[in-house]
Parts: C-alpha cells; sequence; structure tokens
C-alpha cells in the first residue's frame, strides 16, 4: 500500500481549497510547534473515531444477537404450547426455560463486557501515544 493512499480507518482531512500548511505557517506562536499539536489532535480524533465504530459494532453484535434470543425463545414457547403431550411436565419445562434464558444472559453480558474492554484498550493506547513524547522529553540523549 502506497503512503499516499489512506487507511480504511483514517478519515479524510483534505478540504478542497484550503491549504493547511500554509495556515499553520501564518499562525506560529513562539516556542509551539503547531504541526505537532495539529497531529497530535488527527491522532486523538481518529481514536475517537476508532472508538465510536467501535462501540457501534459491538452494540449491533449485541442487539442482534437479543433479537436472536427472543425469537429461539418465542419460538421454544410456541412449539411447547401447542404440544398437549407436555402438560404434566410444565415446572421441568420451565426451569429448563429459566436456565437457558440465564446462559443468554450470561452470555450478553459477556459480549458487552468484550465490548467495553475493546473500547478501553483503544483509548489506553491512545493516551499512551500521546504520553510518549513528554516521557521522552524529559530523557537527555
Amino acid at each position: 500500500m502506497s503512503d499516499n493512499k489512506s487507511k480504511t480507518n483514517d478519515a479524510d482531512w483534505g478540504f478542497a481549497g484550503l491549504d493547511f500548511a500554509k495556515l499553520v505557517e501564518s499562525c506560529q506562536i513562539s516556542g509551539v510547534d503547531m504541526m505537532a499539536l495539529i497531529d497530535t489532535e488527527k491522532k486523538n480524533i481518529d481514536a475517537l473515531i476508532e472508538v465510536n465504530r467501535s462501540a457501534y459494532d459491538s452494540w449491533r453484535n449485541l442487539m442482534t444477537r437479543q433479537a436472536e434470543v427472543f425469537q429461539e425463545t418465542m419460538k421454544a414457547i410456541v412449539a411447547e404450547a401447542s404440544d398437549e403431550s407436555v402438560a404434566g411436565r410444565r415446572t421441568e419445562l420451565a426451569r429448563q426455560g429459566f436456565e437457558k434464558a440465564l446462559a443468554n444472559m450470561r452470555q450478553l453480558a459477556e459480549t458487552a463486557a468484550e465490548s467495553q474492554k475493546q473500547t478501553m484498550e483503544i483509548l489506553h493506547r491512545r493516551f499512551e501515544d500521546g504520553m510518549a513524547p513528554m516521557r521522552n522529553a524529559g530523557r537527555r540523549p
């Protein structure tokens, strides 16, 4: 992949007709590296985009799975209700349904926890990347 092509998760930061280099050069502040500042903010925004994308995907997957669980449960209830031979086993069927519901809830909770973990890892990675220049600035060559 060539350097002039953006990655699939990079935002398009180009604005037609606007030259950021000239804009930054015109706003020089003594002792402030404006390009480094802009680069840092771009990385922060890219990290937020990645976090939002991850959160959206996780919640979409969670909602899809919840809908599947609901459909499976409703199909099982309809199938059991139409079977007259189960009249004497209603307590056992209720227990089995409850256990299955608990297992599904546990799976959904684990999915939600994993998505939160992934989001926090993205934020932690960006924080560490942002702190690295400050750590390196204090070291002597």
